[in-house]
């Protein structure tokens, strides 16, 4: 049996929402940067109170806009913007997330920075990526003044869960 990159993608966006799990409350009110099609926040949607997927494709919005409306899912807000310079006022998120795409942006710390900025006291910052070791994952996170609470690697992406200053 031959597996698609479409099921590689899925499970991958499992695997995340997995390690996020612990993390997911009713209440929350969440932010996906890097989005592409929104997979995670259209995965996400039904656990959590609102989730924004921003991202800087216009065209992956839309693809997930379209997805998200087939789902009939209405608490997801799509915008194009860039991870490194959010458009949000400070502490506005209590769960921000960043699946698969911290290590092909151009300054993954300015990312990460920004999601502790947007990110209310206390809220859980969630990353993973198949391109650092969690070693490299967690020292970038360190650096923003999150504290790790926990961290994993399985056979293709390292991850981290944290909390914001």
């Amino acid at each position: 049996m031959t597996v698609t990159g479409e099921e590689t993608a899925a499970a991958t966006v499992r695997e995340f929402c997995g390690f996020a799990e612990p993390e997911l409350d009713l209440e929350d009110v969440c932010l996906e940067v890097r989005a592409g099609a929104a997979d995670v926040a259209r995965t996400l949607a039904r656990r959590v109170r609102h989730i924004t997927a921003l991202d800087e494709a216009a065209d992956a919005l839309l693809t997930g806009k379209r997805k998200a409306d087939r789902e009939a899912l209405t608490n997801i807000t799509f915008q194009r913007g860039d991870a490194a310079a959010l458009p949000y006022l400070d502490r506005t998120f209590t769960l921000l997330l960043c699946h698969d795409a911290l290590s092909t942006a151009i300054d993954p710390g300015a990312v990460l920075r920004e999601l502790v900025r947007v990110a209310r006291p206390g809220a859980g910052i969630v990353v993973s990526d198949p391109g650092l070791t969690e070693a490299d994952l967690r020292a970038l996170v360190l650096a923003t003044g999150a504290e790790i609470k926990r961290s994993a690697t399985s056979l293709s992406r390292a991850f981290v869960h944290a909390t914001a200053p």
